[in-house]
């Protein structure tokens, strides 16, 4: 019995560990972090030094499929070319319409570059969300973060 409650101690801190994005971070790192912070938190500074203090996008080896918006000195958003492990449990393999059975309350948005694109937009309160971008009835990209640095289309301008 005790090798057990190892087992499912080992599991519970593993899977606590894991790199999952939702309205509120991505693994370590929390959006509204100072940047050093987070950095200290990884153990590892961010790559691609922020350049203009207004708005600059970072990177972390730890975190390879993720980049990080930094807007004066402060983590807001993270973004994923692909679909990475979230909080909603949205998977590439789902179909969009799918993803709206399964959370009723998402709010759906045409995309504003591709006229075959959706965003379906998970909001958590009124000052985090977790969108995922999709095209031709596929899930394609996935961003979170606050408002209103998630929101915006364009990223850093």
């Amino acid at each position: 019995m005790p090798l057990r409650f190892l087992l499912a101690a080992l599991f519970t801190c593993a899977t606590a560990n894991a790199q999952t994005l939702s309205p509120d971070g991505y693994g370590k790192i929390r959006f509204g972090d100072r940047l050093a912070t987070a950095e200290k938190r990884l153990g590892q500074r961010a790559t691609l030094r922020p350049r203009d203090p207004a708005c600059s996008i970072v990177r972390f080896k730890r975190y390879p499929r993720v980049s990080f918006m930094v807007e004066q000195g402060r983590i807001t958003r993270a973004d994923a070319r692909t679909i990475v492990p979230n909080s909603a449990g949205v998977t590439a393999a789902m179909q969009p319409e799918e993803v709206l059975r399964r959370h009723p309350h998402a709010r759906v948005e045409p995309h504003k570059y591709d006229e075959h694109g959706k965003y379906l937009i998970l909001r958590k309160g009124t000052g985090k969300s977790l969108i995922f971008e999709t095209s031709k009835n596929k899930l394609k990209r996935v961003r979170a973060g606050l408002k209103p640095s998630v929101d915006y289309v364009e990223g850093c301008s």
